[in-house]
């Protein structure tokens, strides 16, 4: 049975890039999984990748881009090259 499924898988990076968008200013977590589209444990573990990196800060229970997550945001909205392989 040939089964199609109606939406793409996203990338790592499109990922981590969704959540650091939304949190460009400073964001509580339910309205950040909402906004990124995501669900609570594949926040939890990119999150923690992105805080582990220094590209996501977190205080109390809000979340914010650092410097570092908005040149990350800046390098992959400049790249075609990248944003033609992620399909933004």
């Amino acid at each position: 049975m040939n089964v199609k499924y109606p939406f793409k898988r996203r990338e790592s990076l499109a990922i981590s890039v969704a959540i650091l968008k939304a949190a460009r200013h400073r964001i509580r977590k339910t309205q950040l999984l909402s906004s990124a589209s995501l669900s609570f444990c594949q926040f939890t573990m990119y999150a923690g990748m992105l805080e582990a990196q220094g590209f996501l800060m977190k205080s109390d229970s809000s979340y914010q881009t650092t410097r570092r997550g908005l040149e990350l945001i800046e390098e992959v909205e400049s790249s075609s090259l990248i944003r033609s392989i992620l399909a933004f």
